[in-house]
């Protein structure tokens, strides 16, 4: 098991989850969704990894529990968003 993407949080997530249960619940369910969908259509050849729609939903969603719980820190997924576009914008 992994532990959970959320900024400060040491708690186990099971494989191919993006949060432990706790924070999972936290999100919007319309962000959940997102994530959720542009996951499995990309997770065949990991797609989702470069997919903006998806990194951006991860960012806000890690932003948003950061304020709720107020906390601080480097978000994990920013660095894969500004990868992801960046590729996105040299392909056109």
């Amino acid at each position: 098991m992994n532990a959970c993407d959320a900024i400060g949080c040491t708690a186990a997530k099971s494989p191919g989850k993006f949060l432990c249960p706790r924070h999972w619940r936290l999100v919007p369910f319309e962000r959940q969704r997102t994530i959720y969908e542009r996951y499995r259509a990309g997770r065949k050849d990991f797609a989702f990894l470069s997919d903006p729609v998806y990194l951006q939903a991860c960012v806000a969603a890690i932003d948003h529990i950061a304020l709720i719980e107020r906390t601080t820190g480097i978000n994990p997924y920013l660095r894969h968003l500004v990868l992801a576009e960046k590729r996105q914008g040299a392909a056109k």
